[in-house]
């Protein structure tokens, strides 16, 4: 990572912004960041690609289950992010755009290829780059409050993490423009009919109870081949998942060094908010 993008890495850093507990052989991370409604900063990319690459090289942890403190699980990018920069040259821009990709593929590729169990525990709202991620996860688990969103297209931003790819393969191709397009909310009933969400609860405490309950399940069995049968699982999808999110940084990177690029983002905002 080079002069631009690690200066603001770094700066937007957060020290608690996951919290982690081992529990036997089950790591759980908590978005920890409640009173900005979870939201990520560029730091935080960066410290939950490290936490996927450490916990998949420890072999002592066998799942990360991963949930949000606060009200809601997550609210996705904090758009602060953009406002960070001084891109005053194309070159500058270009730059910028060149160096957020790499740190956008890292994130990707520590989802795609993680090996062990990802699990997600999901309250009230799910927003932005979240949504499509939680696709690539083993098992999803909704209380009844909870919705997803998926706002990127409508803030002039492009697909992420392979929904271009993901969503036509669960929602079909009308539904999936719904929700990207259209930033309609995929309530939790819907989540559970379509497969993309295993299980509902009423509340979070039953939730988390579950979730101990299958990783305290899980951790009993043969740990190669519960990773075994994942890779297999994912390994016929994987060239298209690659692609496909390959696609998507290439029309990102058009996207990110366009000129008046936190203008353009705080337009569609102002949009989307007058609708609401």
């Amino acid at each position: 990572m080079s002069q631009i993008l690690a200066p603001v890495v770094e700066q937007t850093t957060v020290p608690d912004g996951f919290i982690l507990e081992q529990n036997s052989k089950t790591l759980m991370v908590t978005i920890n960041r409640p009173n900005q409604a979870n939201s990520f900063t560029l730091g935080m990319y960066l410290q939950l690609i490290e936490i996927l690459k450490k916990a998949a090289e420890d072999d002592t942890v066998d799942i990360v289950l991963v949930k949000g403190n606060g009200k809601m699980f997550s609210s996705g990018n904090d758009m602060k992010n953009f406002s960070l920069f001084t891109l005053s040259t194309e070159e500058q821009r270009i730059q910028f755009a060149t160096e957020l990709v790499e740190l956008i593929r890292e994130l990707n590729n520590s989802i795609l290829h993680f090996p062990k169990t990802l699990i997600a525990c999901c309250h009230n709202g799910v927003f932005g780059f979240l949504f499509p991620m939680l696709a690539l996860f083993d098992q999803v688990f909704v209380t009844e409050d909870c919705y997803f969103v998926a706002p990127m297209i409508q803030l002039g931003q492009g697909h992420e993490m392979f929904s271009s790819y993901t969503f036509p393969r669960l929602f079909g191709h009308s539904k999936s423009y719904s929700l990207m397009v259209n930033g309609e909310r995929l309530l939790a009933k819907d989540a559970i009919e379509c497969g993309f969400a295993q299980k509902m609860f009423k509340t979070k405490e039953e939730m988390y109870s579950h979730a101990q309950k299958m990783c305290q399940s899980i951790e009993q069995m043969d740990r190669n081949s519960v990773m075994n049968g994942k890779l297999l699982m994912r390994e016929a999808l994987m060239s298209e998942l690659s692609k496909a999110g390959e696609r998507e940084l290439k029309v990102n990177f058009k996207i990110w060094s366009q000129e008046n690029l936190l203008e353009n983002v705080m337009k569609h905002m102002m949009r989307m908010r007058s609708r609401l």
